[in-house]
């Protein structure tokens, strides 16, 4: 029992005394677990309290049933009458938010993914790199079963102190991002954060998995080793290592995948699809990471070295013979830089494309106008106190009422003034609609009428309580007439339907006539600012109502809003929609810098010998310091490359799933600038991450290192 006593103790010595020889790369290991492992936990926490949160509301809450006492029913009917099969309210509403909850759980495996790089290279260096260590402890009586539980308990004691740590960190990292706003479907508030701690131990254990993973093979490396040709061997630097057990990554990783869209299974096909898309794009642009990066930075490494690396001539024929003979060892840092801004790139894209979507509706439905409404839907605006005098000639004033609770936003408006309105407007077809729409028509907007199944010519049934009900003939499907400022999401403020004033009846229990004024200025100079920026129409409204008085205290509870200004706070809700992939990504960015840096850092240890060499033959510290910053540079030029090409397609495949599942009419667009910044963003963070390393190789006793044998 003493011997195994002893035998053990010696183990847990060796392993621990590896490991503080190593320690940036055991710092790194631990915090590519621990950043991992928090970022993914952050995200199931924020995710869960928002699913708490918007649990209780039918609108937010697609299995409760819709409560539909306190508005108007709404019923497409085709032309025999007959009712049509409408999407679900709250599902279909729904959609859209599950799909953006998918992929922000989807968006925190890149965190992992990069996480287990770092921890995977730094076993497979630092095993290699001490192979012949090892290798005399075997000549002195080791075991190969004894060396293997060395390097196996360092891979555990960095798994679990990198688990515990991100297991951590998650809380007060899920509790900042909550205060600061962010959820993970933008229309909630959280008051409370909730954790649910038995997924969180879950997903750490998982992240500690993967360091014990990343041992499997240089386990294998170490069981197959010749002590006495690995004595025999010179010391130099480690072959380039096979990178075909990364594979193995691939198994916390879809564990994790099905961890975290296991409480999606459950709904509509069509959310399923998208989530077979994200997933199948997630995990090939992981199979792109393992398999192909490693023959790039091989093959296209050293002719991208030649077009765009730039300085010194020693400095950079030495980085390029490195790219050329072992540029292999670079794939690892190259994998994070281009998983991190592939996924920026693509996040940018589909932004880009939600801002184009808001602008172009804005710019026909609010930009060109601006709203007064009163603060409570169900009072009509105190007009009496408004001095009319002060409105300039030719600014056409539309009174609409209240509109009636979500999910049937109706509203009515008289047929005189909308035709006036619409011609203020300078839109021809807007005037032939509002002339055609009277006594027993209906105006819907595109998404009501996709909702109903219903299209031009067609009937909706309108029905309230009372058993009151009348059929209306859809006479447009448009969002460029009848919209009024509404508060709430974006997307279900774009579900409206106007009446002719004549049908009110219909409405009036739930709101009061001229509850909202929209205003319309109709003269010339107005009108040359069609198609102008929001902007320049904003600066318009401000100075035309900025002479308008208010007579009476009353107008307190209204509110004017310029459409301009409007516009750019949808754009900026839309922003904070995304705040959380923000977050995501910048933990990935770290992490990208700190496998950087660790990669540096070993690389230039194993060469000290190779620096030695050098420093003999007159180069300079500055020298070598500039050679190590180079070689960042190289991982930030091509990790940027290889972001922009995957970048691309993936944001491309990801607007097309939106096109697919979602309502809203989003367009794939790439400016020329975009990958230019995403080469120039993976540049700037490389460069940094190496500018530790460069100064510790600078600074290396270069003879101490041509002495060591």
């Amino acid at each position: 029992m003493s011997q195994v006593a002893s035998a053990r103790g010696l183990t847990r010595f060796l392993a621990a005394r590896q490991l503080r020889s190593d320690r940036f790369g055991t710092i790194a290991a631990i915090l590519g677990v621990a950043l991992g492992v928090a970022t993914v936990n952050a995200v199931v926490v924020l995710d869960e309290s928002t699913s708490r949160v918007e649990a209780g509301n039918w609108e937010t809450n697609p299995r409760l049933a819709a409560d539909l006492s306190t508005t108007v029913n709404l019923r497409g009917l085709d032309k025999d009458g007959k009712p049509k099969a409408a999407l679900d309210v709250a599902e279909e509403t729904h959609e859209d938010y599950q799909v953006m909850r998918s992929a922000i759980r989807m968006g925190s495996l890149s965190a992992f993914l990069v996480g287990a790089l770092i921890v995977f290279f730094t076993f497979t260096v630092i095993v290699e790199r001490r192979k012949r260590e090892l290798a005399l402890l075997c000549s002195l009586g080791a075991t190969r079963k004894q060396i293997a539980r060395i390097v196996a308990l360092q891979a555990l004691i960095v798994g679990a102190a990198g688990a515990l740590l991100g297991f951590v960190l998650a809380v007060p990292l899920a509790k900042l991002a909550a205060r600061a706003g962010i959820t993970t479907t933008g229309r909630s508030v959280i008051q409370h954060v909730y954790y649910p701690w038995s997924t969180m131990a879950l997903v750490s254990l998982v992240g500690g998995l993967s360091a014990l993973l990343g041992v499997i093979k240089p386990l294998r490396s170490l069981w197959r080793m010749q002590v006495a040709g690995e004595l025999a061997r010179q010391a130099e630097e480690p072959a380039p290592a096979r990178q075909r057990h990364l594979v193995l990554v691939a198994l916390p990783f879809m564990a994790l995948v099905y961890v975290l869209m296991r409480p999606f299974f459950r709904e509509t096909l069509p959310s399923l699809a998208f989530f077979a898309v994200e997933a199948g794009l997630c995990c090939a642009a992981f199979l792109a990471t393992v398999i192909l990066t490693p023959t790039l930075v091989r093959r296209l490494g050293a002719l991208l070295g030649r077009l765009l690396l730039r300085g010194p001539a020693a400095e950079r024929l030495l980085t390029l013979r490195r790219i050329e003979r072992r540029g292999d060892q670079l794939a690892w840092s190259v994998s994070g830089v281009m998983v991190v801004f592939a996924l920026l790139l693509a996040l940018h894209i589909v932004t880009l494309a939600l801002r184009v979507e808001v602008q172009r509706w804005a710019a026909k439905a609010v930009r060109p106008y601006a709203y007064l409404y009163m603060r409570d839907g169900s009072k009509p605006l105190p007009l009496d106190q408004l001095d009319v005098a002060s409105v300039p000639d030719g600014v056409v004033r539309l009174m609409l009422s209240g509109a009636t609770l979500w999910p049937n936003h109706v509203r009515a408006a008289k047929h005189d003034e909308l035709v006036a309105f619409a011609r203020a407007s300078g839109r021809a077809q807007l005037v032939d609609i509002a002339q055609r729409l009277g006594r027993g028509k209906i105006l819907l907007s595109p998404l009501l009428a996709r909702r109903l199944g219903v299209k031009v010519g067609e009937k909706v049934e309108v029905s309230r309580s009372g058993n009151t009900r009348r059929v209306l003939e859809v006479v447009a499907i448009t969002d460029e007439l009848g919209y009024a400022r509404q508060a709430g999401p974006y997307r279900q403020s774009k579900n409206f339907a106007l009446i002719d004033d004549a049908d009110f009846d219909l409405i009036a229990p739930y709101v009061a006539r001229g509850a909202s004024a929209v205003f319309a200025d109709g003269r010339p100079a107005a009108r040359a600012l069609h198609g102008a920026s929001p902007q320049r129409w904003g600066k318009h409204y401000e100075h035309l109502f900025a002479a308008v008085a208010w007579r009476a205290d009353d107008m307190w509870r209204a509110e004017l809003e310029i459409g301009a200004s409007f516009e750019l706070s949808r754009m900026r809700e839309t922003d904070r929609d995304f705040a959380i992939f923000d977050l995501i990504l910048l933990l990935t960015a770290l992490l990208a810098a700190v496998g950087i840096a660790n990669q540096l850092v070993l690389s230039f240890h194993a060469r000290e010998r190779e620096l030695g060499v050098y420093r003999v033959l007159g180069m300079t510290r500055k020298q070598i310091e500039r050679l190590a910053l180079m070689e960042g540079a190289f991982v930030g030029l091509l990790g940027g490359a290889l972001a922009a090409a995957l970048g691309a397609p993936l944001g491309y495949a990801a607007i097309g799933a939106l096109q697919v599942i979602s309502a809203f009419e989003v367009h794939y667009a790439l400016p020329w600038y975009y990958p230019l910044l995403t080469v120039v963003g993976a540049l700037a963070i490389a460069i940094g991450a190496a500018l530790y390393p460069a100064r510790r190789a600078a600074q290396t006793d270069f003879a101490r290192a041509l002495h060591y044998e």
